[in-house]
């Protein structure tokens, strides 16, 4: 599911809020080969700014990370964060597809709390029931502020926009084989925490939070009396242990991890409502992910089988690179998961 589609050489850029990634991949064989990936760091709240110097500066830090990982071409997919996206999955009658067509645009001005002028909508099938004859169908609404700020970044980089998707989607590309049968994905990013439900490799529901890593930063640093940056090692070398400093960080983000597993059952409980069937595991990416204790901690809340995601699982690359992309492994899963896009 994409905004536009491509049938060039592209490589996947995720723009996140700490940090910029790109991973270009030579599709071929049995999976794709490894041809370039690469990070650079970004000033905070440069991600979000609108101003045009900022845009600009964007610009800049991602045409140097392209020079310097050596990607072979000037054809990009991006990613558009889930929080800044709508979706709404509707339940329909099986129709032809010039019907489905005019049926979405009704259904997204029912269902979406933006005015269709000022978005741009893609929408995809993601289940059929036989018995019934209803079809479930997931619309996506991407603000045209947001899509056109995108492109100016990549016009100022140099770059020419061939697809645009959202980072669920390119998440459960990378993180979840299309024989799982039904998988959360959860990604603790920076600022937001994002959830999605995929069956069969097919995302069926999408949920984004406001609570994540800064919050956690925040919460101990105000706790505890830190500055930002101490309390960002405290958080990263305590996690939620509750053995290791008498278990004040853990105290401290447990108030918001709270909520974070309440979001996810309250998502596991509504899935089960509308198709039936009971998601069977978690995965779990983002830079929250490898806070100490986090997988016990969610494993132990929830009652259900939680493990790390690992985009470069399906990917084919060098022995000697092993250790360097496992320890990376929780920030690329967007940048993967859009270099794996089809043509």
């Amino acid at each position: 599911m994409g905004l536009f589609t491509t049938d060039k050489d592209f490589f996947g850029l995720d723009i996140g809020n700490s940090a910029v990634r790109l991973v270009q991949l030579k599709k071929g064989g049995s999976r794709p080969s490894l041809v370039a990936y690469g990070k650079a760091n970004i000033p905070v709240g440069i991600a979000q700014s609108d101003s045009k110097i900022d845009l600009q500066n964007l610009a800049q830090i991602i045409k140097e990370l392209t020079i310097k990982t050596r990607v072979s071409t000037k054809n990009v997919v991006v990613a558009l964060p889930g929080s800044a996206v709508f979706t709404a999955v509707v339940k329909l009658p099986y129709m032809t597809q010039s019907e489905l067509a005019k049926a979405i645009q009704y259904q997204a001005e029912q269902n979406i709390p933006l005015k269709l002028k000022d978005v741009k909508i893609d929408w995809q099938v993601i289940k059929q029931d036989p018995a019934t004859k209803e079809m479930a169908v997931m619309i996506i609404a991407a603000p045209s502020g947001k899509v056109e700020r995108m492109l100016t970044i990549m016009d100022f980089a140099g770059l020419e926009v061939e697809s645009l998707e959202t980072s669920p989607i390119a998440m459960a590309r990378s993180l979840i084989s299309a024989t799982d049968p039904l998988v959360m994905i959860l990604d603790i990013g920076a600022t937001s925490t994002e959830m999605a439900i995929v069956e069969n490799g097919v995302i069926s529901h999408t949920r984004s939070l406001p609570a994540a890593g800064q919050a956690f930063t925040r919460a101990i640093s105000q706790n505890l009396g830190l500055d930002p940056e101490q309390a960002d090692q405290f958080k990263m070398r305590f996690g939620l242990s509750q053995d290791k400093l008498e278990g004040q960080v853990y105290k401290t983000i447990k108030p918001i991890l709270n909520n974070i597993v309440d979001e996810i059952e309250r998502s596991i409980a509504f899935y089960a409502e509308q198709f039936g069937g009971n998601v069977s595991k978690i995965v779990l990416s983002g830079g929250s992910a490898r806070l100490p204790e986090m997988i016990s901690y969610l494993k132990s809340e929830l009652k259900i089988e939680v493990q790390l995601g690992n985009p470069w699982a399906f990917v084919s690359y060098p022995a000697n690179f092993t250790e360097q992309l496992q320890s990376n492994s929780f920030d690329f899963g967007v940048a993967v998961g859009l270099a794996m896009r089809d043509n």
